[in-house]
């Protein structure tokens, strides 16, 4: 069983919930989507190495780091990907799912159900809401995002006043109760009018500011950080 790992690196995340805390990244190959203002394309192509599911289980126990992001890409989109996290899981790891929300995670409840395995906040989506300047908002699964717990978060990124609009209608209608993270397309959208966005929304009262701190501490295109 292989899977097509573009990277494997200890770092800090550079936003989200852990913000500022260790991780090991694991980028896996490939994606569904095709947003305007990925960064990351080089995971679309061949840069990538397989590797066997006891080789990244290797990799991860070099590594003194219990804290795990599974990124691509799109992971959700790797085959038996379901197997990888259950191992990850039961090996004491706390796993973070960076998806794009475009894919239905059902599949991987119901194989961590069939293996006994009681799901619980040690794992958790990072799940994105594209707004219309990615260019992929059409591509959204709906029911992902009523689905969130509390300790899943919905990621907004905003690169336009279009984009402002379309995420407080879209938490107006949401049913779910994530936490909410909302960040700017790098060097796109004015940091401080998405502040006056945040304070002056009531239904953002709770969302945090994202910042992208790995292409503050970086160069914004250095890889494996």
């Amino acid at each position: 069983m292989n899977y097509q790992v573009v990277e494997i690196f200890d770092s800090i995340e550079g936003e989200g919930k852990r913000a500022g805390q260790t991780a090991t990244f694991i980028r896996l190959a490939g994606c569904n989507l095709r947003c305007s203002y990925c960064d990351t394309t080089y995971a679309f192509g061949n840069e990538y190495k397989e590797m066997t599911l006891k080789e990244i289980m290797t990799r991860l126990k070099s590594s003194h780091i219990s804290r795990v992001t599974l990124t691509g890409g799109e992971p959700l989109a790797a085959q038996n990907i379901e197997i990888l996290i259950y191992e990850m899981l039961i090996n004491g790891y706390e796993i973070n799912i960076e998806t794009n929300g475009s894919i239905d995670p059902t599949f991987l409840f119901k194989h961590l159900q069939n293996m006994k395995y009681e799901t619980s906040a040690e794992l958790f989506f990072t799940m994105d809401y594209k707004l219309p300047s990615s260019g992929v908002n059409d591509k959204m699964t709906l029911p992902n995002f009523s689905n969130l717990n509390p300790w899943d978060v919905l990621k907004f990124v905003v690169g336009s006043e279009e984009d402002v609009v379309c995420m407080i209608n879209f938490v107006r209608k949401l049913t779910a109760r994530p936490q909410i993270f909302i960040g700017a397309v790098y060097g796109k959208y004015d940091l401080q009018k998405l502040v006056d966005t945040i304070v002056k929304t009531p239904e953002l009262k709770d969302a945090k500011l994202q910042l992208q701190l790995h292409k503050i501490i970086w160069d914004a295109n250095e890889r494996g950080v």
